[in-house]
This record gives C-alpha cells, sequence and structure tokens, in this order.
C-alpha cells in the first residue's frame, strides 16, 4: 500500500555550502566521483505561505539546554508553582475538511461522527540561516462537542511514522474522548510523505533497507556487509541530493517546526504530545525553547539522546517484550486465536523461512516489520490481536498474502527516505561493521526474535554525517505527564525508564501513568489514559501519587 504524497518533493537547494557536520566520514567527498551535486538537485520552488507568520507573543526563551537555539539555559530548581494556560489559536491556520484524503491516503476508515481537517504551513528549512522553507502537513481532528475556544494540543509521532497516522489511531480508540475537550492537530515530520517528500535513495538502496541486506543463500558477513554497502551509498547520493540542507531533517529541526506553528497561532505557549520517537522532538523543544512548552506529555517515550547501540538494544528487548504479550493474550483467546498456543515458535519458523528466501518475496525483515506495525494499528481487542494472528498462521503455511499486505504498510509507513534521513541525522554513537556480527549472536539469544533485525539495523546509518546533538533540558518549565506502555511493538516500552535520569537531573518530577495493553500510543487506546491527560491539561499540577494505572 502507498502513501499518497502532498506537497512538493525536496532535493535540496543549489547551493554548495555544506552544514555543519559531526561524525562524517574522513576524506570522503560531498560528491560521487565525476557527478556534480548541480546535476543532480531538482529547482524546486516551495511556497511560502500566503499568510505571513504573525508577531511572537511568546514568553522570553527559557531554553532547557544549550541546544541548537543559540541561547543559555538560566538555572532552574523546580518548575513554577503555577503552568501557564494554554490559549486558542488567535491567528488560526485556513482548515480544510479532508477526511476522505485522510482515509484514502492510509488506507483506513474516517473516524466515525468527528471533524477531520487538513492545513499546510510554511517552516524555514533552517531558522536561523536559511530564507528557504518547505511545507509542512498538518492535521487537526474536533468532534462535535470540542469546545470552539480550547486550547489545541500539538502531537508528533516523530519518525515512527506519519504524525497524521497516529492521530487517527487516537480518534478511533478509546482516547478519543479528549477531542471532546481540546483540539487535537498532527504536525507530520518534515521530510516524509506528508510534508514535503525527501527522495534521494535509489530503488536498489531501499530494498537493502527494506531487507536489511538480505540475499538468498548469502552469509550473515554477506547481508552485513551489503547493507553497510547500500547504506554508504545511501548517505552519499542524500548528502548530494539534499546539501546545503542534508543536516536539516532531525529532531532540532523537527522541534523548530513546532515554534514556527506557535507563532503562526499566535500563542505563548504550546500543549504538546509526543508518541514514541514523537517524544524526543517534545524535549528537544523544550531544550530549544522551554519557556513556551505549556504542556509536555510523553507518550510511550524513546531513550533521548541514547547513543545507537543502547537505543537499538532497549528496542530489541522491548519489541521483544510486546510480542512476548501478543502471543499469550493470542492463546488467551483459545480458539480464535490462529497461532493457539505456540505463538512465539509460529513466528519465530515465519522468520526463519523469511531469511532463508522460504517465505515468498518476504525477508525476515519485512516480516518483522509486518507483524509489528500490524500490532502497532490493530485495535486491542480480539479481532484486533487476531487478525494479525492469522496473517502470521497462513504465511507460516505458505499464504504470504495478509503477511504482505502488513508488510507493505510497514514500508509505506516507517521506511520512507525522509524517515531513514531523520533517523540518521540525529544517530549518536554509531556502530562499527566489524561489531554486528557479535551483536547478533548476543542480542538474539534473549530476543530471539527481535535481536537481529534490531543489530543488523544499526547499519542503515552506516557513512551518515549527523546534525549537532540538542541537549538534554536542564530544566522544565511544567512537570512532565508520562504514558508508560511496556506493550509498544514499535520502539519497545523500556524509554520511560531511561529519562530517569534526564529528569533527576532536570529537577523535575514527572508524573507517570501505566498502560499495560498493546499497541502505538497508550493515550489512543485507553479513555482513563485520556481523562487524566485532559485533567493534566486543565491544571499541569495533578493532585494524588506521582504514578498511577490505568486499566487495560
Amino acid at each position: 500500500m502507498a502513501l499518497a504524497r502532498r506537497g512538493p518533493v525536496f532535493r535540496g537547494r543549489s547551493h554548495t555550502a555544506p552544514a555543519r557536520a559531526r561524525s562524517g566520514r574522513a576524506g570522503r567527498s560531498w560528491r560521487r566521483s565525476g557527478v556534480s551535486v548541480a546535476a543532480l538537485v531538482a529547482a524546486v520552488t516551495i511556497g511560502i505561505s500566503a499568510c505571513a507568520i504573525g508577531p511572537d507573543p511568546g514568553p522570553a526563551l527559557v531554553p532547557g539546554g544549550g541546544g541548537n537555539g543559540g541561547q543559555t539555559a538560566p538555572a532552574s530548581s523546580s518548575a513554577p508553582a503555577k503552568a501557564p494556560e494554554l490559549r486558542a489559536p488567535a491567528n488560526d491556520l485556513p482548515w480544510q475538511d479532508c477526511a476522505a484524503k485522510v482515509s484514502g491516503d492510509y488506507g483506513a476508515p474516517a473516524p466515525n461522527g468527528l471533524r477531520v481537517q487538513c492545513a499546510t504551513l510554511a517552516s524555514p528549512v533552517d531558522p536561523d540561516r536559511s530564507q528557504t522553507t518547505l511545507s509542512l502537513a498538518l492535521t487537526r481532528i474536533t468532534s462535535p462537542t470540542t469546545p470552539a475556544d480550547a486550547a489545541p494540543l500539538v502531537l508528533t509521532s516523530g519518525t515512527d511514522m506519519p504524525s497524521s497516522r497516529a492521530l487517527l489511531l487516537l480518534a478511533s480508540g478509546a482516547g478519543r474522548s479528549l477531542l471532546d475537550k481540546h483540539p487535537v492537530v498532527a504536525v507530520d515530520r518534515r521530510g516524509i510523505p506528508q510534508s514535503t517528500p525527501l527522495d534521494c535513495l535509489t530503488r536498489a538502496d531501499r530494498a537493502a533497507y527494506a531487507d536489511n541486506g538480505l540475499t538468498r543463500g548469502a552469509s550473515e558477513d554477506r547481508r552485513i556487509g551489503d547493507l553497510a554497502s547500500a547504506a554508504s551509498d545511501a548517505a552519499d547520493a542524500c548528502t548530494e541530493t539534499l546539501a546545503p540542507d542534508q543536516l536539516a531533517f532531525g529532531v532540532g529541526a523537527a522541534a523548530s517546526d513546532l515554534e514556527t506553528l506557535r507563532k503562526r497561532w499566535g500563542v505563548p505557549q504550546l500543549g504538546l504530545i509526543g508518541v514514541g520517537e514523537g517524544s524526543d522532538v517534545v524535549i528537544g523543544y523544550t531544550a530549544l525553547y522551554g519557556g513556551r512548552s505549556g504542556r509536555i506529555i510523553l507518550d510511550t517515550p524513546t531513550p533521548f539522546g541514547a547513543n545507537a547501540r543502547d537505543t537499538a538494544a532497549a528496542a530489541a528487548t522491548g519489541v521483544q517484550a510486546a510480542l512476548t504479550t501478543f502471543t499469550q493474550r493470542c492463546a488467551a483467546l483459545g480458539s480464535a486465536c490462529a497461532l493457539g498456543s505456540g505463538g512465539a515458535a509460529t513466528i519465530a519458523d515465519v522468520l526463519s523461512k523469511g531469511r532463508t528466501g522460504d517465505l515468498g518475496a518476504l525477508s525476515d525483515t519485512q516480516a518483522l516489520a509486518g507483524i509489528t506495525t500490524g500490532l502497532a494499528l490493530a485495535a486491542d481487542s480480539p479481532d484486533g490481536i487476531g487478525g494479525v494472528a492469522s496473517a502470521i498462521a497462513a504465511a507460516d503455511r505458505g499464504d504470504t498474502d495478509a503477511l504482505s499486505d502488513l508488510a507493505d504498510q510497514a514500508q509505506s509507513l516507517r521506511l520512507t527516505d525522509g524517515q531513514i534521513v531523520g533517523d540518521c541525522n540525529d544517530v549518536t554513537g554509531p556502530v562499527s561493521q566489524n561489531e554486528i556480527g557479535g551483536l547478533i549472536s548476543t542480542w538474539s539469544k534473549d530476543n530471539p526474535l527481535t535481536g537481529t533485525d534490531a543489530a543488523l539495523s544499526l547499519m542503515r546509518c552506516n557513512g551518515w554525517s549527523a546534525g549537532e546533538a540538542v541537549t538534554p533540558p536542564s530544566s522544565f518549565p511544567v512537570a512532565p505527564l508520562i504514558l508508560d506502555n511496556p506493550g509498544d511493538p514499535i520502539n519497545g516500552g523500556t524509554g520511560a525508564d531511561a529519562l530517569g535520569a534526564l529528569f533527576t537531573r532536570a529537577s523535575t518530577s514527572p508524573i507517570t501513568v501505566s498502560w499495560n495493553g498493546l499497541g502505538y500510543s497508550a493515550l489512543a487506546r485507553s479513555s482513563c489514559v485520556a481523562d487524566t491527560v485532559a485533567d493534566y491539561v486543565a491544571s499541569a499540577s495533578l493532585g494524588g501519587p506521582s504514578e498511577r494505572g490505568c486499566p487495560s
């Protein structure tokens, strides 16, 4: 299933001054031998919004850390006693109804009884240096009872999937009750198909990423080498195509897009929801524009600022745990579960067949991505669990049609050029090629379904340069609300614990709500979580314990 693309494709500017980089390959040129950048770069004129960005009514910046904003953070030992009141936009965007368009983009039903609207916003490619803008796609969903003067909440899922798809998940789940009190506006990450999509990888490189370098009959060492080579080629191609903006797609840039929205709206602060990797964007925004984070909601967060090895190891462990939860819940359904009591073994068989070329055209990497994405989006119900189980069981019998559909969905939602560039812009502590074999051996013992894929995926950013990392906040303007979901099949649910040290250093005490369900986003799936979020938005100082739970 291919995603429809909104807006022009971004292929860089005809300007060759390189952006600041770190972790680049010594001695490598920004150009492929014998091919000039100008010959590869298409001239694209990205229209600036017809409405000028209005005056900035925001408070003086109180960034939480040095970051990319050129600001210095004052010391702070605690969050303010009273949280700022969130305001409705003074200068809103020209929203247009688009339920059919969004539904068609994702092959998902339009949310029943809700209004889906879309708008675009021009945002500077580089807010410090660039006069060029790119077009961001925004999606707003409201209910018939959403107050007209309610402050909107801004949702981002980072590079996990388009934020508009995560918003559809919220609108179709139990968490939709939040929409009765506040509009929720999804801002799709720059560079992905909805927000000025990037187009810089070759078809061969995209295929190598999708399969993590698998060639039928090849050895593990050959697979690692082939993926490393494809990643290196992709790094060269994207650098040449996007220069001088090849490093303008990381967390700091995504945070600057939220600041563009805040200025356009003419509001002092934003209420922010970061789902999965989107939590990095929200924390990054707080670090760079700290006084303008009016509410900070981190839904199943990832470990901000962790190095590549630790991030991959945590994901391997967390996604393995989510798959275990899936197989256990499936087994409890009895005859309604096609996997029966041996779900883990069947998944292992399917992945093994993918590695040996016995799963039709599907590789093990594609099969695992299809399974995890299917679980991420499926309803946390017998029908939702049973549908993914049936696709796995059928593939094990040789009928791969349903699992292939899930794999196609996964690639469309999670592995576009823009997501690869964004992830590699942010990578820290890259792992060398000769370490991958050992990590496969070690991680696959503890996480037999996910360890191999997590280790191989470290090679996807081989040879890429990364942008300057955003410094973690040294303080928070409001205490964050953490939604902890150990059943997240995209990133694994281990990031909330990993953020503990960051909060301690920032002298803040977040409120944590645990939901032990299955799927992407605790907020989308629990009315209890949604009610807690609504209370937090109304007054960030929630009464009661700092750790609480919601039934799954």
